[in-house]
């Protein structure tokens, strides 16, 4: 985990003699290299747009004097296509979804570069943090005059599985199964509408798992029937945005649990929700700290950023733990 912090720990050099930022009065550190940036695409993110996208950035910062170059991002481990293109690069442009983005966080932390996101899948929640859009011009600002910043991710761990790489967030519940339903009956990209039949039938069959949850070894809530999500961003799918209070650079993670037996909570606390209300009833559980472990009674599934985790199956527990300052992204010079 360690990795994560690449070579030197700090803002300043990543890698035997490669400058990345320098420092300037008012701003902090600025990002400032001559090395090119890598662009990696997801080809079926925007059936085929994230393409398109690739393409229109490259002449973009082709006439701008950026050097840059192009390639697919792979199914495989990120570790196995990704690890050796990104050494003594500037940056990493990941142009695709949430999805793209926790496949090259990690391995962005280990190279020492900051990731700029080109959104182009459906939420586009990380993109949505930071303000980051498709306009190349803008995502070619970034890249000659972006201010580092520094973020926390996460690190899921389920007993005989990897550890998960979580960018967003995890949960367990509803979305989960949602997630889950898709990903098993998906044969081409996925739009909004895609989630429509799955929500459906998890709707219908949905049982809440009895959670028992506790922050930093402390005893917070259960063991009850709920749906849970530990999160490390405050942004969420349909702009819900459980975690309101969440921030991706306090070294925290927030823990949300909202009791329910069945589908009926469910529609109670999508109401809340929708109205931004959810945070004002006294059922539930808001906490934070530095490492979250929630317990079931029966085994459910969980999701990660929105995606399956990579060794999918229902569990009995899961545990995160946040790493602080791991990665970073390229914040554009604010002028007013």
């Amino acid at each position: 985990m360690n990795a994560w912090y690449g070579t030197d720990g700090g803002p300043g050099v990543s890698g035997p003699g490669k400058w990345r930022y320098e420092y300037s009065e008012g701003f902090g550190w600025i990002f400032s290299s001559a090395m090119s940036t890598l662009v990696i695409f997801n080809p079926i993110s925007g059936a085929g747009r994230a393409s398109r996208m690739a393409e229109e950035l490259f002449s973009v910062a082709e006439a701008r004097g950026v050097e840059m170059e192009l390639m697919k991002t792979s199914p495989e481990p990120p570790e196995t296509w990704l690890r050796e293109p990104l050494q003594n690069r500037r940056a990493l442009v990941v142009i695709g979804g949430d999805g793209a983005v926790r496949s090259a966080a990690a391995e962005a932390a280990i190279a020492g570069i900051p990731i700029i996101h080109m959104p182009a899948g459906n939420e586009n929640l990380f993109a949505r943090e930071f303000g980051m859009t498709a306009d190349p011009e803008e995502v070619v600002r970034r890249l000659r005059l972006g201010l580092v910043r520094h973020l926390d991710l996460a690190r899921g761990r389920v007993d005989g599985s990897p550890d998960e790489v979580i960018v967003l967030m995890a949960s367990i519940g509803f979305d989960a199964d949602v997630v889950h339903d898709l990903a098993s009956n998906r044969s081409g990209p996925a739009n909004h509408w895609s989630y429509l039949l799955p929500a459906v039938r998890s709707l219908f069959r949905f049982k809440a798992p009895v959670i028992h949850a506790f922050v930093d070894g402390e005893e917070v809530f259960g063991p009850r029937p709920a749906v849970a999500m530990v999160a490390n961003s405050r942004q969420y799918a349909g702009r819900l945005d459980p975690a309101r209070q969440a921030r991706m650079d306090d070294g925290l993670l927030d823990l949300v649990v909202m009791p329910t037996r069945g589908w009926w909570g469910l529609v109670g606390w999508l109401v809340l929700l929708l109205r931004g209300r959810h945070l004002e009833n006294s059922r539930l559980c808001y906490r934070a700290g530095r490492s979250i472990e929630l317990r079931l009674e029966e085994p459910a599934l969980w999701q990660v950023d929105g995606d399956p985790p990579h060794h999918s199956r229902a569990v009995k527990a899961v545990s995160v733990e946040v790493v602080p300052d791991a990665f970073s992204v390229l914040e554009h010079p604010r002028t007013d």
